[in-house]
């Protein structure tokens, strides 16, 4: 087996070690490195590998299959010469601070809510924890502060390996049926719980815990939580956000949701003017059109306006004219929106030619179609009367 050096001490980020076997990986063409001893944690326990070098080459990744840890290098290394492992702290570091700060989160909400953590993600992007059953932001909110005074508390964080006898009488979390020795973790008061990952010495190494999301998840909840330095990094982002927000406002920035409630009032009753003068415009525009008599089709071109007018102009046009009724809504840089309707031909025929010939994006039914399109207007009017 390979010796697991992150378990005899965690902070051990430099280690010597020997090349047991070196062999290529046929999938990834990555060099597959045993050492007799490493201080890499592997990828277990729902979250990925820790990062560093051994002999200075960047090592891509680490498994673990049975009681052998494996190394991936772009590089070979030669059986049993010595090699030099280093471990990128800040990420273990990282690491430790979500790991003990999601068995806190666990721990109550299996404690308040009878709920189990049935899925743990860990990554350098997110930490997600997947809970068996319902559970809103407000109950959350109220796990938060909990988890928080925990990490107040600054408590030791216990590591034990108890004996058959000892672990058959032991209440703890992800009590299933492991093979060889049970590891397990206690943080007094909050969480008992079986784990194969480092953590952090007192709960006050986790800093803080934020939980930043919660959504429905098959059957249960998916909820997103931020520790440590993440957690700070998380604040830093949201605050500069809200600063610049208070600024272009010109609100404090404890208001500024209450601002941003007004400006959306007001930008609501702005497009509702806007819309209804698009719509006297559209009523203008239609009687440039040449009568019936003088052309079956009635092809309009105008600038950028709302979809329901246009739909409604296309409707007053198609109970006039007997051929194809569309307006084009746009400009040639940027091309057209556009809505064509017939109460006599089948729009779709149209739209093939549109598609074919013009490159349109446009789909719907016999009566109407709708789409975008770039193009010249003669372009579009020579192929519509053709």
């Amino acid at each position: 087996m390979t010796e697991k050096l992150f378990y005899q001490d965690i902070r051990m980020t430099c280690f010597k070690s020997t090349v047991i076997e070196c062999r290529q990986d046929t999938k990834t063409g990555l060099y597959r490195i045993l050492l007799e001893a490493t201080a890499f944690f592997p990828e277990e326990g729902g979250q990925t590998p820790d990062k560093g070098t051994l002999n200075g080459l960047e090592v891509k990744d680490v498994q673990i299959e049975g009681d052998l840890i494996y190394h991936y290098l772009k590089q070979p290394l030669e059986p049993g010469i010595a090699v030099s492992g280093h471990v990128d702290w800040t990420q273990r570091f990282d690491f430790m601070q979500q790991h003990s700060g999601e068995h806190i989160i666990s721990g109550l909400v299996h404690s308040r809510y009878g709920l189990r953590n049935v899925g743990f993600h860990l990554s350098v992007n997110e930490v997600t924890l997947d809970f068996d059953g319902p559970l809103t932001m407000e109950e959350l909110r109220g796990i938060e502060k909990e988890a928080n005074e925990a990490i107040y508390a600054d408590l030791p964080i216990l590591i034990t390996y108890p004996t058959a006898e000892e672990l058959a009488e032991l209440e703890y979390r992800s009590k299933i049926e492991i093979q060889g020795q049970v590891r397990i973790v206690t943080i007094p008061g909050y969480d008992v719980c079986a784990c194969c990952a480092p953590h952090v010495e007192t709960t006050g190494q986790i800093g803080m815990v934020k939980i930043t999301n919660v959504q429905s998840h098959r059957g249960g909840v998916r909820v997103n939580i931020l520790c440590g330095s993440r957690s700070l990094q998380d604040y830093s982002q949201k605050q500069d956000s809200v600063s610049a927000v208070s600024v272009s406002l010109s609100a404090k920035p404890e208001l500024i949701d209450k601002a941003i409630l007004r400006l959306k009032e007001e930008n609501q009753k702005q497009q509702e003017r806007l819309n209804a003068l698009q719509a006297r415009y559209l009523e203008l525009a239609l009687t440039t059109l040449p009568a019936p008599e003088v052309s079956p089709h009635a092809i309009l071109f105008v600038s950028a306006t709302d979809t329901i007018a246009i739909r409604n102009a296309v409707n007053v046009l198609i109970e006039k004219y007997p051929g194809y009724c569309g307006i084009f809504a746009g400009e040639e840089a940027t091309g057209y929106q556009f809505i064509l309707g017939s109460k006599n031909k089948d729009c779709r025929e149209l739209a093939t030619l549109l598609r074919s010939e013009l490159g349109a994006k446009c789909g719907g039914s016999a009566p109407m179609i709708q789409g975008s399109i770039s193009g010249l207007p003669d372009a579009i009017r020579e192929l519509i009367n053709r």
